[in-house]
């Protein structure tokens, strides 16, 4: 599995999931989907709630 795909499923099931945009999460481009980049505690990639290695590790098991 990739790294973005990991980073958005993570997105779309984290109950830490803050967007760091408010305008319904639209872009130019349309629709910005649930994801760690798209997340206001994942700064300069880390989860600032330490949410996203235990997240990332049951991914990797299932």
């Amino acid at each position: 599995m990739y790294k973005d795909e990991i980073k958005s499923i993570i997105g779309e099931n984290c109950h830490g999931y803050d967007p760091k945009y408010e305008l319904s999460m639209m872009s130019a481009g349309g629709y910005l989907s649930p994801s760690c980049d798209n997340c206001s505690n994942f700064v300069k990639g880390t989860c600032k709630k330490n949410l996203f290695d235990n997240m990332k590790n049951m991914i990797n098991i299932n």
